[in-house]
């Protein structure tokens, strides 16, 4: 940011007319309305709304808030939701016997859930970086055609060594889809519609959960199959990723400056929007100086911590949710539809969350405690009931479900409170390195001995659970502390014109940690 835009930073919007400027906007080339020199993706038309004394009303607000939910929000849903989908095809596949039919013995087939994350982890900040560097649909639409055509090769897998090398590339490219998620959702709304919108497509892992239950129910009553019962599973999924993967090449727009769906006048607006949250829309500039930032930052490391922690019980629950389900007495066709009710506790649990987020101020880090406390109550149930008790046991499994909501709001923190795109890239990439060494890590506590009631595996999510809540409590504490103790010393931002100052400094892709103006939402 140089001398003059800092000095920009202190003076007061000049009046102009917005309609005369967004008539200019429609004049001017897609690289010059994209951003600055710097790579501040918006800031030209930031520059307009404050020349122009621009204020979003709540109505322009909800208008431009209803386009996006139209025409960018189902994208963002089907992409989590197929990618969940596609990886966790292995959950379906087991019931109908692909272990048996790749000649796995011992705990192989728990490894092909493990080395998808360890290909997650690795692709995980070099598929961000992409996102940051290039037009996100076309990045999106290529990625997800290559993990698409994984899914359909893997039923020409026939080892282990073989599914093991498909699973790692599949792991390698779905890495941009949660962690990118995050980003565009702070790229497309304001600051209060975040936790709902990001927790909406969020439940599309339940949704997708729902959705692949009766796929492979349906695929159960195929009387007279061609091939393998297992191998339909990846081919049925596969097939509907690549159709997805062609939608996103000529749909998905990447900011609300090249959004075809919205006038030049609203893409002023949708900016604005974004701008009031103080943490900038998207910079295409990679900055080492926010990496450093990141790594002194506490509230990475919690978070990364934390979702290790919370982890550890979805590698169990994601890959393993079926058998666990089968292990309390039910049958194979009964455990799809019992799991599915799973991820209806799932949806339900995160829309209720986002919505409470949204409605109320400050609610976000007592309702990840909320979501928390009910896992471990859960946990404990499904760890101590004694095994005659098969659905109290069923219902507390259905309990576990809540788990998504404190690691959903843990990524809305993110993408509210972190400002400077690489930094809020790098902490996401950091969080996700967690998120892939949990999901490693969590099924190798399900040994096959101890089934049906799986001990270990139990008493691992309880204490994954105990450590999410306690490091989602100090992240919190933490965010109240330096609110309060930039308060004491630098004032409270109460003025409009203190407000926009910190917007502009957002927009200049300052850190939270440069920009004074900034206060973190909690």
């Amino acid at each position: 940011m140089s001398k003059a835009d800092r000095r920009s930073l202190e003076k007061a919007p000049e009046a102009g007319s917005l309609r005369y400027q967004a008539g200019d906007l429609e004049k001017v080339s897609v690289s010059e309305a994209s951003g600055s020199e710097e790579g501040n993706v918006g800031l030209h038309e930031f520059d307009i709304a404050k020349q122009s004394g621009l204020r979003v009303t709540p109505e322009q607000s909800r208008r431009i808030a209803r386009k996006i939910d139209f025409f960018i929000l189902p994208m963002l849903c089907m992409a989590q939701g197929l990618s969940y989908l596609d990886k966790t095809a292995l959950n379906y596949g087991n019931l109908y016997g692909m272990k048996t039919a790749l000649n796995l013995s011992g705990d192989q087939f728990n490894w092909f859930a493990s080395i998808f994350y360890l290909g997650y982890l690795i692709g995980n900040y070099p598929d961000s970086w992409l996102l940051q560097h290039y037009p996100t649909g076309k990045v999106l639409a290529l990625t997800t055609l290559i993990w698409a055509t994984i899914v359909i090769t893997t039923p020409a897998c026939t080892n282990f060594a073989g599914t093991m090398i498909n699973r790692f590339f599949l792991g390698l490219l779905e890495a941009i889809v949660t962690p990118g998620l995050t980003l565009l959702t702070s790229i497309w709304y304001a600051q209060a519609e975040v936790p709902f919108r990001a927790l909406i497509w969020y439940s599309f892992n339940g949704w997708a959960g729902i959705f692949g239950g009766f796929v492979a129910y349906g695929i159960g009553h195929i009387d007279h199959p061609h091939i393998a019962l297992w191998k339909y599973v990846f081919l049925i999924l596969g097939g509907i990723s690549v159709v997805f993967a062609v939608f996103l090449w000529f749909f998905f727009p990447d900011s609300p400056v090249s959004a075809r769906f919205l006038t030049a006048e609203e893409k002023i607006l949708a900016v604005k929007r974004v701008a009031e949250a103080k943490v900038g829309v998207k910079n295409t500039q990679f900055k080492w100086y926010q990496i450093k930032q990141a790594l002194v930052d506490p509230k990475t490391w919690l978070l990364f911590v934390a979702s290790i922690a919370a982890q550890i019980p979805n590698g169990i629950v994601s890959n393993f949710s079926t058998i666990i389900i089968k292990g309390l007495g039910f049958t194979t066709l009964q455990s799809t539809l019992l799991d599915a009710a799973s991820s209806g506790v799932q949806i339900a649990s995160l829309l209720i969350a986002g919505w409470i987020c949204m409605r109320f101020k400050n609610m976000r880090v007592i309702t990840m405690a909320a979501g928390n406390i009910t896992c471990i109550i859960a946990a404990a149930c499904l760890t101590y009931l004694p095994s005659d008790q098969k659905w109290n046991r069923l219902v507390a499994y259905w309990f576990t479900s809540f788990q998504s909501v404190g690691f959903s709001l843990s990524l809305v923190m993110i993408s509210n409170n972190i400002g400077g795109f690489t930094k809020k890239t790098f902490t996401t990439a950091i969080t996700f390195i967690g998120y892939c060494v949990g999901n490693i890590i969590g099924p190798h506590f399900l040994i096959d001995s101890e089934a049906p009631k799986y001990v270990t595996g139990t008493k691992a999510m309880f204490i994954g659970y105990v450590i999410k809540t306690i490091c989602h409590l100090a992240l919190g504490l933490y965010m109240l502390w330096s609110n309060i103790k930039r308060d004491r010393e630098q004032g409270k931002v109460t003025s409009y014109e203190d407000q926009l100052k910190g917007e502009e400094a957002g927009m200049h892709d300052l850190t939270e940690f440069e920009n004074p103006y900034h206060r973190y939402v909690l």
